[in-house]
């Protein structure tokens, strides 16, 4: 399927729901109250016509977002439904990681592939101020029991100056350790983004040049989504960069 500009579409983002179990300071205001309207989210057979109809026209690959797609009640059943009725392989979400550790094999066995687990910071009280109130000890039992399962992880990190850009070299050594996509994204200056100062990824990568040798810058696939790759020798995993603010991808889109 291509668009109007020429592109191959083959992913498809689908947005389940609104609400959130986090309010993360650079996404929703302090008094944000998460409340579920079931008028303005799609029912589980529209989503279904939704994905049965794209698979159809080219779509190969489904991540589904929210708000936080686990508090979706439905989210096992759609991700069944695109894997063993559309034939839909590449199957991934995009999460907190509250409480994915629990249904975890549950998502794996209904056709999950991956898993892109939002993570700014590798400290307990860091983690717990940046998401006002969240509980860092869960997130990584999540993480753990995805690679247990061969669930594929992804890690996104917004750098944020002053708050955790002295955690660079820690988020780096997980790639270095697991088998693990680390990604650094660019704070994107809308909303309650404004009220920070995000670090551009130029600066991350000086920091990793200047603590690591043997850097492999890797070329970017047009078809594999936004983040840009570097692989560092021995690294069981990759660290990867989406930077909407310093280098703009939307021409590469593919979604």
């Amino acid at each position: 399927m291509k668009d109007g500009f020429n592109r191959d579409i083959d992913c498809l983002n689908i947005s389940l729901t609104n609400i959130c179990d986090l309010k993360c300071t650079y996404c929703m205001p302090y008094n944000y109250k998460p409340t579920y309207n079931t008028s303005r989210v799609l029912s589980v057979d529209d989503y279904k016509f939704i994905i049965n109809g794209l698979s159809q026209v080219g779509i190969k690959k489904i991540k589904f977002t929210g708000g936080e797609p686990l508090l979706y009640p439905h989210l096992i059943e759609l991700i069944k439904y695109a894997h063993y009725e559309c034939n839909i392989d590449d199957i991934s979400i995009t999460t907190n990681g509250i409480g994915l550790n629990e249904i975890a094999y549950e998502l794996k066995r209904s056709g999950l592939k991956s898993v892109n687990i939002s993570l700014d910071s590798l400290k307990s009280y860091k983690y717990k101020s940046i998401t006002r109130g969240g509980n860092l000890t869960d997130v990584l039992k999540s993480i753990n029991r995805c690679l247990e399962l061969g669930i594929k992880v992804k890690i996104n990190c917004v750098v944020i100056k002053r708050f955790n850009d002295d955690e660079v070299y820690d988020f780096i050594e997980m790639a270095n350790y697991y088998p693990i996509d680390v990604r650094f994204i660019e704070l994107m200056p809308i909303g309650e983004g404004k009220k920070h100062q995000g670090t551009s990824n130029e600066e991350v990568l000086n920091i990793i040049e200047k603590n690591f040798e043997n850097i492999q810058i890797l070329k970017r696939n047009k078809r594999s989504g936004p983040a840009h790759y570097i692989r560092v020798e021995d690294f069981k995993g990759s660290v990867g960069f989406i930077s909407p603010i310093s280098s703009c991808f939307c021409e590469e889109c593919n979604r």
